[in-house]
């Protein structure tokens, strides 16, 4: 799927948020911060990281496997390739 701009500025946002979140961290740890506290902010993290699949998720299934319903074999190709992320993330 090629993503145009107005898809492609929300998911740069979302990974510049990750980024700024895990900068954060590395300046946590190096002022020496409480480790509750470091660890909220990485769940934040996780969080964040979770919410930025989710949404490659939902793009995928809407435009790339709506668009190959109309080929059998197409179609094929992307519930397989679906069925192996998803066996992927439960691993």
């Amino acid at each position: 799927m090629e993503r145009d701009c107005h898809q492609v500025a929300p998911l740069r946002g979302r990974l510049n948020k990750i980024i700024g979140q895990l900068q954060g961290v590395g300046r946590m740890i190096e002022e020496n911060r409480d480790c509750p506290e470091i660890l909220h902010t990485l769940s934040a993290v996780h969080s964040a990281l979770r919410g930025l699949e989710a949404k490659l998720l939902e793009d995928h299934l809407r435009h790339c496997v709506t668009e190959a319903a109309a080929s059998p074999d197409q179609l094929e190709r992307r519930l397989e390739e679906m069925i192996a992320l998803y066996k992927r993330r439960l691993a």
